[in-house]
C-alpha cells in the first residue's frame, strides 16, 4: 500500500485518513453515576465504522438510566462532528463530510468517537452540531414510532403524551410534517412552545384529565409513563394504535377496545441510518428543528445529567465538546 503525506494528515491508497491523536479527553463514568473527565485512548474503527471527531454530544435520560452498566466507559450516544477516519469497507462516506449518529459502543461524550455506517447520516446543512447533537435517539425514535410502527396518515388526529420533551417535542413535528392534527400534552409553561412547533391543541396535564378532552384519535404515542398507557387506550378509536415508548401497552386491554398496541423496535424494519436521513431531509426542508435548552461543556456533564433526571426539559440538553462560533455555553 502507498502512502503520502499531506499536511499533518496520513492518507492511504484506499482515501482513509488517520489524523486523530492516541489520546484524548472523554467523559467517563464511575461509581454511582459520577462523571468526569479523564485522558484515554482515541477508539478505532472497526469494519463498517467510522471515527468522528465530536463536535457535540446529545443527552438521554437513557444515558443516565444505564450508567451503573457503562462504569469505567465514557457516556453518552448521541453525537455530530466530522468523519475522521473510515474503517475498513466503508463506501460512499469522506473524510471531512460533517455528520451525526449513534455512538453505541465507544461513546459520545468525547473528543472522538466511533458511529457504524448503519447509525450514521449527513448532518442537516440547517442545524448547527449543537443542534444536530440532539437528532439522534430522539427524533430516530419519534420518526420510527409514528411512521414504522404506528403509519401516520396526512388527516390523522394525533394524540402525543409528555410532548414537550426530546422525543416528544421531534414527534410533534414529524407528525405536524405528515399531515396530521397534532394534540399535545404538557405542562402549563410548556403549552405555548408546543403551539410554535406545530401542535393544533395543547393540554396541561396537571389540570385536565387528557381522557375528559379528546376522543376517537387515530393514533397515540405515549412517551410520558406505563400509567397513561392504561388511560390512553380508550381514547383510541376502534382500530386505531397506541405506540408506547416507556412500556408495551396491556395486550388484552388493547384487544378488549379493539386496537393496536406497539413500542418502536430498531432490531427490525429500516436501519437508524434510513430514520435519521429521513429526518435530515425533513430539518432540510423546514419542517423539523432541535429545540436546544441547554448547553453544557464536557466538565458540567454532570449538571447535564441533574437537569435531565428532573425531568421537565424543554427539548434537548446538550455537551458541547469542541466549542464552534454558532452556540455558547448556557
Amino acid at each position: 500500500m502507498r502512502f503520502s503525506r499531506i499536511g499533518a494528515v496520513l492518507l492511504c491508497a484506499s482515501g482513509a485518513a488517520q489524523a486523530a491523536p492516541e489520546r484524548m479527553k472523554g467523559v467517563q463514568v464511575g461509581e454511582g453515576g459520577a462523571l468526569s473527565v479523564q485522558e484515554m485512548p482515541v477508539p478505532k474503527p472497526g469494519a463498517g465504522e467510522v471515527l468522528i471527531k465530536v463536535r457535540a454530544a446529545g443527552v438521554n435520560p437513557v444515558d443516565w438510566k444505564i450508567a451503573a452498566r457503562r462504569i469505567g466507559q465514557v457516556a453518552g450516544t448521541d453525537v455530530s462532528g466530522v468523519i475522521d477516519t473510515l474503517g475498513d469497507g466503508v463506501t460512499g462516506w469522506k473524510v471531512g463530510e460533517q455528520v451525526l449518529g449513534f455512538a453505541r459502543q465507544s461513546g459520545s461524550y468525547a473528543e472522538y468517537a466511533v458511529v457504524a455506517v448503519d447509525s450514521l447520516a449527513r448532518k442537516p446543512k440547517s442545524m448547527t452540531f449543537e443542534e444536530a447533537a440532539g437528532v439522534p435517539i430522539a427524533a430516530e425514535t419519534a420518526y420510527r414510532a409514528l411512521h414504522e410502527v404506528g403509519g401516520v396518515k396526512k388527516g390523522q388526529t394525533v394524540l402525543i403524551h409528555g410532548a414537550a420533551g426530546g422525543v416528544g417535542s421531534a414527534a410533534v413535528q414529524i407528525a405536524t410534517a405528515a399531515g396530521a392534527r397534532v394534540i399535545g400534552t404538557a405542562s402549563a409553561n410548556n403549552l405555548e412552545f408546543l403551539k410554535s412547533i406545530g401542535a393544533d391543541q395543547v393540554i396541561d396535564y396537571r389540570a385536565q384529565k387528557f381522557e375528559d378532552v379528546v376522543k376517537n384519535v387515530d393514533l397515540v404515542l405515549n412517551t410520558a409513563n406505563k400509567e397513561t398507557n392504561d388511560r390512553s387506550i380508550g381514547v383510541v378509536r376502534e382500530g386505531g394504535m397506541l405506540v408506547s415508548i416507556v412500556g408495551m401497552p396491556d395486550q388484552s386491554m388493547c384487544g378488549v377496545a379493539k386496537i393496536r398496541c406497539g413500542m418502536p423496535m430498531r432490531d427490525s424494519g429500516a436501519s437508524n441510518a434510513e430514520m435519521l436521513a429521513r429526518v435530515a431531509e425533513l430539518a432540510d426542508a423546514g419542517k423539523f428543528k432541535v429545540i436546544v435548552d441547554g448547553v453544557f461543556p464536557m466538565e458540567e456533564a454532570g449538571k447535564a445529567w441533574e437537569k435531565s433526571r428532573e425531568g421537565h426539559t424543554r427539548g434537548k440538553l446538550i455537551i458541547q465538546v469542541s466549542p464552534g462560533p454558532t452556540m455558547k455555553h448556557q
